[in-house]
């Protein structure tokens, strides 16, 4: 089960990696638009969240719901505003850096909170 777990965190980590590297490289760009490893990316943080909070359920260790619920939910406004827009040539700039802040705030919530 620790391999599972430890590729599940690689594969979310590389889904983080896509969203935020993402936004700070179309930060200079106009019009703003989402690129495919950003919406890509929201959908793995999305799937592999999902599937660490059930191996961490099986695990002997306690489970942290607030941190977890915080995460998905943030994940699931980051996948509504992403996944709709995909394959859009131009979005507005406040949904671009909604999604980067709240890459940003996932990030954030995953190192401060224990």
């Amino acid at each position: 089960m620790e391999g599972a777990y430890l590729v599940l965190v690689f594969i979310h980590l590389l889904g983080m990696a896509a969203i935020v590297g993402g936004y700070f490289t179309g930060l200079s760009i106009s019009p703003k638009r989402l690129s495919a490893g950003m919406t890509h990316g929201t959908l793995l943080q999305f799937l592999t969240g999902v599937l660490l909070i059930g191996i961490a359920e099986m695990g002997a260790d306690p489970v942290n719901y607030a941190k977890f619920g915080i995460k998905i939910a943030v994940a699931a406004v980051i996948l509504l505003l992403a996944w709709p827009r995909r394959k859009d040539v131009s979005i507005a700039a406040n949904t671009y850096h909604a999604v980067g802040v709240l890459a940003l705030l996932s990030v954030a919530v995953s190192v401060f909170v224990k």
